[in-house]
C-alpha cells in the first residue's frame, strides 16, 4: 500500500513539471514600481511571456527594505509559479548587515537565473572644484571626513561599492543614507550632498545633465549607455570593479526541471538582441547564466560580501 502511495504522488507530480506551465507566472519584486529591480523585471516578464505561452505578472510588494515581497515568495508553494526578481543589496547584503534579518539568503531562498548586471557610477555635485576622479580623490584625501556621499541605504549595493572605493583610495567621507535613487539624485543636484553611486540605470538618464559632474564608473569596462566615462581603473584606481547583478529567486524546494526551464529561456531572452537593447537603454548589462552557473555566481557573492561587511565592520552583530 505504501509502495502504491508512493508511486501515485509521483505520478501525479510529474506531469504538473512537464507541462509547466499551465498558468500564469507571478514575478515579485520587492520593491516599488520604477527602481532598477522592477525595470529588469518587467523586461524579463515580457519575454518569459512569448516564451513559456503563459501570461508572466509583476507584482510590487514594497516594504520592510524588501522584506515583506522577498517573504512572499518564501512562504509560496514551490511550484514555479511565485518567483521572486531579487538583487545584491535584497537579497544578500541585509542579511549580512541587520542583527534581525528574517532570512538565510542560503537556506530561505533559491536562486533560478542570473539575469542582467550593472555598475555603479561616481557622481558628484556640480560646483565641486574637481573634474577628473584623480582629482576628486586629491580633494577628498585632503579633507578626510569633509564630504559625504549619498547611497540608496545601508548596506545597499551603492553604500558596498562607495566602501570598496573608500578602502582603495585611502578616503573618509561621511555616509548619507537614502530610500532610494531618485531623492539621492535629488538632493546631488541641489547640492545638498558631494557625492553619489548613482546606479548605472539612473545614470543612463542624466548622462548629458550638465549640473552633475559623472567621474568613473564602477566596472571593469565602460557603459554604452555613458560611454565617455571611464572607468575607475583609467581614472587611476585599482581594485574598484564591482558590478551588481539582478536574479530570479524561488521558494526552496522548486523542482530542478522548472528551474532549469526558466533559466534556459533567461539564456535565451538575454541571447536576443531586441531584449539587449532593452536591457542597455534601461543601463543594464543583459547576463543570462543558466541554473548552474547562476548558483555557483550566488553562493560566491553570499560569501564575497558577508566577508567583506564584516572585514569594513559594517554589520549591527558586530557593534
Amino acid at each position: 500500500m505504501l509502495a502504491f502511495c508512493f508511486l501515485l504522488s509521483f505520478a501525479g507530480t510529474a506531469p504538473a513539471q512537464d507541462n509547466y506551465p499551465s498558468r500564469s507566472i507571478t514575478l515579485i519584486v520587492p520593491y516599488a514600481a520604477g527602481g532598477s529591480i522592477d525595470l529588469v523585471a518587467r523586461i524579463l516578464a515580457e519575454g518569459l511571456t512569448a516564451r513559456l505561452g503563459q501570461t508572466v505578472v509583476v507584482e510590487n510588494k514594497p516594504g520592510g527594505n524588501g522584506v515583506i515581497g522577498i517573504g512572499a515568495v518564501v512562504k509560496a508553494k514551490p511550484d514555479g509559479y511565485t518567483l521572486q526578481m531579487g538583487a545584491v543589496g535584497a537579497n544578500v547584503t541585509p542579511a549580512a548587515v541587520q542583527k534581525d534579518y528574517p532570512f538565510d539568503p542560503l537556506r530561505d531562498y533559491v536562486p533560478v537565473a542570473m539575469v542582467a548586471e550593472w555598475s555603479a557610477i561616481l557622481v558628484v555635485k556640480k560646483d565641486l572644484p574637481v573634474n577628473t576622479l584623480a582629482e576628486f580623490v586629491a580633494y577628498a584625501r585632503a579633507r578626510p571626513g569633509a564630504l559625504n556621499f549619498g547611497t540608496t541605504g545601508y548596506g545597499s549595493f551603492a553604500h558596498l561599492v562607495s566602501e570598496v572605493f573608500m578602502q582603495q583610495t585611502g578616503i573618509q567621507m561621511q555616509h548619507v543614507q537614502y530610500k532610494g535613487g531618485a531623492p539621492a539624485t535629488n538632493d546631488l543636484l541641489a547640492g545638498t550632498i558631494d557625492a553619489h553611486m548613482m546606479s548605472s540605470a539612473v545614470g543612463a538618464g542624466q548622462a548629458e545633465n550638465p549640473r552633475l559632474k559623472m567621474l568613473a564608473v564602477a566596472s571593469s569596462r565602460r557603459l554604452p549607455s555613458i560611454p565617455k566615462v571611464p572607468t575607475m581603473l583609467e581614472g587611476g584606481v585599482q581594485g574598484v570593479d564591482q558590478t551588481a547583478w539582478l536574479c530570479v529567486f524561488g521558494p526552496p524546494g522548486v523542482p530542478d526541471a522548472i528551474g532549469e526551464r526558466i533559466a534556459r529561456e533567461v539564456v535565451v531572452i538575454a541571447q536576443e538582441p531586441a531584449f539587449q537593447a532593452k536591457f542597455r537603454n534601461t543601463g543594464f548589462e543583459p547576463l543570462g547564466l543558466d541554473a548552474q552557473a547562476s548558483a555557483h555566481m550566488y553562493r560566491e557573492e553570499v560569501t564575497r560580501w558577508t566577508a567583506f561587511i564584516k572585514e569594513r565592520g559594517l554589520s549591527e552583530k558586530d557593534r
